[in-house]
């Protein structure tokens, strides 16, 4: 079924001033009209969006689910005007990353902050969005950058590859397997262990290296990123080995990093559109994040090898 773009900005202006008397003010209409159009989409659709009890109302979590998605075509809406504001003042200056969120929190910081230095009147926008979410908004080429765990092949565009280093060991302060500088996958024997989703490219690989060396490892508890597990671990929950990036950034932060002995390189892939596209502002922000990203690899290869 299609809703129109009308039953969107209805829809969309409820679930974000959590009123219809709010949504029609945003809208510039009535309160019975927000209602009775509501009802109308309701119908259309067929399920509830909102429970309702007097003029309150509660989203379900179907109105949840669907929200995630409408939202994400209202952001594309404002950054397609942001862009056009920009190039009528004749400021076209902006740079926009997609990424997954481990790389909004361990590097894009990092990166930012040495790239806005030398260019302090380009205005970045980085969006932080799942794998799944990330390779489907990609390629509707809304963005000058992607930066992705996984690799994809797009029409219409480049991709290349930045190599970061290994996968690293991730243990809470205090576990007793900080006694050991280097871990082996016979280590993790039925210890608690902090998983990804079985989407993850990396977990599918660390499966292969458990299971073909026979160990069972206790599910503890899965979670979708990167700084999820590395919280997790750093709670005490388990243990788990992650990405070298999230990694170094949780070094400081509750966590006692450790070397794996079986070596699985870790990647981090780009995207950029046709040449055509490219701007001078992305080919300088990719030239200071590759030199972010040999830093992290140079340090953490010197802590692991002389582990606190």
């Amino acid at each position: 079924m299609r809703l129109s773009q009308r039953q969107m900005e209805i829809f969309n202006a409820v679930m974000v001033h959590k009123s219809t008397t709010a949504a029609a003010a945003s809208l510039a209409t009535s309160q019975p009209t927000i209602s009775r159009e509501l009802r109308e989409l309701e119908q259309h659709i067929g399920f509830d969006l909102f429970s309702r009890f007097g003029r309150r109302l509660t989203p379900t979590s179907q109105a949840q689910l669907l929200h995630a998605v409408v939202a994400r075509s209202f952001v594309g809406m404002d950054e397609i005007g942001r862009v056009a504001a920009a190039i009528k003042g004749y400021d076209a200056a902006h740079l926009r990353i997609a990424c997954i969120p481990a790389y909004a929190e361990a590097i894009l910081p990092v990166v930012a902050n040495r790239f806005l230095k030398s260019r302090p009147q380009v205005h970045l926008s980085v969006h932080s969005l799942e794998e799944v979410a990330l390779r489907h908004d990609l390629t509707t080429q809304l963005f000058d950058i992607g930066l992705t765990e996984g690799s994809y092949d797009y029409d219409e565009a480049a991709t290349e590859t930045i190599n970061v280093g290994e996968l690293v060991c991730v243990l809470p302060a205090g576990h007793r397997l900080t006694s050991k500088s280097v871990l082996d996958p016979q280590d993790f024997e039925g210890l608690a262990f902090v998983y990804f989703s079985q989407e993850d490219p990396y977990r599918r690989k660390l499966d292969q290296i458990f299971d073909a060396a026979g160990i069972s490892r206790r599910y503890s508890v899965e979670t979708t990123t990167a700084t999820g597990v590395c919280s997790m671990v750093a709670a005490g929950v388990g243990v788990s080995i992650v990405n070298p990036l999230t990694a170094a950034h949780y070094a400081t932060r509750g966590i006692v990093l450790r070397k794996l002995s079986v070596q699985i390189t870790y990647q981090l892939n780009l995207w950029r559109p046709a040449k055509a596209l490219r701007s001078a502002h992305g080919d300088q922000f990719l030239r200071v994040l590759h030199q972010v990203a040999e830093e992290i690899r140079q340090r953490l290869i010197i802590s692991l090898a002389h582990p606190a």
